[in-house]
């Protein structure tokens, strides 16, 4: 009897054992016939991915079980060819959301030749979570007013934008790339829009900001790219005032900013940007005025065209993976696979 006890007992620690050590995937291989993601969101609360399918102007939604299913945005949601294109993504919380955000742009404005659209439509969508293949938006916002109203006092239209991120009161903040680094405002319930900042351009190809996030902690607005690396802006001023976050470091040329990510890691928040082929983490010791960075890559990610960095939970663990668009794939190239990579967890640290 002793003897037949023990075999079980150790096959059972095994099997215990096997399952606490699971190995952390090094790709988590999303196959979605011609997605396109320019962004990437992470829903602890679901384990499910929420990525934006560009050409389509649709809502990839991936669980990590493998499930899927495409969440429809009236008016924007094409077979690939419509008016606008699905951009940036975001949730008003990092834990239980509420709210899930999709940013959609002009799908002509990113066109760098005589075809460049600067007044087409652009929108923004807010859906109440959990969302299903049928759900569709708590509220819609276009931005032509709001557009007009910053090219009456700047002289340029700011366009195409690209991120959103929310404020711990709900408020939305939503960052053009194009005409002029802008930021609009949008309330809670979608009623009220508002030109919130603006500032001249640069003159560069893409003047403006290319990603933005909200740190609670701090409550502080940080915008990426555009005119500068990182900046802040402090929520608790009653007036939107741009404070350019010193870098310890050379971070380079701005060409090729993308999406900006907000991940807690060891009790500190940590800005992850994207640059092909570049992930950079970014961490502050003064509330933003100013921060330090650490870099990592990965092979791959000189050909996926890298656009975003994403939180993952996976058999309990903190994870972060980079995912790229393959923007070259266009609107019905027949790419079925969009891995995301994973990086290591001591970017972070």
């Amino acid at each position: 009897m002793h003897f037949s006890i023990l075999p079980t007992f150790t096959a059972l620690a095994v099997a215990v054992s096997l399952v606490v050590s699971a190995p952390i995937p090094d790709s988590i291989v999303v196959k979605v016939k011609n997605l396109t993601p320019e962004d990437t969101v992470f829903d602890r609360s679901r384990n499910v991915f929420y990525q934006s399918n560009l050409w389509k102007g649709q809502i990839s939604v991936w669980g990590t079980d493998n499930s899927h299913f495409n969440l429809l945005v009236p008016g924007v949601s094409s077979s690939g060819y419509g008016d606008q294109q699905m951009a940036g993504l975001s949730i008003d919380k990092r834990t239980n959301a509420n709210r899930l955000y999709a940013v959609a742009k002009d799908a002509g404005a990113f066109r760098f030749d005589s075809t460049q659209s600067k007044n087409g439509a652009c929108s923004f969508h807010a859906f109440n979570l959990p969302v299903s293949a049928s759900s569709k938006p708590a509220w819609s916002v276009y931005f032509d007013k709001v557009q007009r109203q910053f090219e009456a006092k700047f002289g340029t239209r700011p366009f195409g934008p690209v991120d959103s991120a929310q404020d711990s009161a709900g408020n939305s903040y939503v960052v053009f790339a194009l005409g002029i680094p802008a930021i609009a405002k949008i309330s809670p319930d979608g009623k009220t829009v508002e030109a919130w900042y603006a500032e001249t351009s640069n003159g560069s190809q893409r003047p403006g900001f290319t990603g933005v996030q909200y740190v609670p902690s701090s409550n502080k607005i940080v915008a990426y790219g555009g005119p500068r690396p990182l900046t802040s802006f402090d929520l608790n001023s009653p007036v939107a005032t741009a404070t350019p976050v010193k870098l310890n470091g050379d971070f380079g040329s701005l060409s090729g900013t993308e999406k900006l990510t907000m991940v807690p890691h060891n009790g500190r928040p940590v800005l992850v940007g994207t640059k092909a082929p570049l992930v950079y983490a970014f961490t502050s010791q003064d509330n933003w005025l100013t921060a330090s960075f650490k870099t990592a890559t990965r092979s791959e990610f000189n050909s996926n065209d890298l656009t975003v960095v994403t939180e993952a939970n996976l058999n309990g663990a903190q994870q972060i993976y980079g995912g790229g668009a393959y923007f070259a794939n266009g609107a019905r190239g027949g790419r079925t696979d969009y891995p995301l990579y994973r990086i290591p967890i001591s970017l972070l640290e």
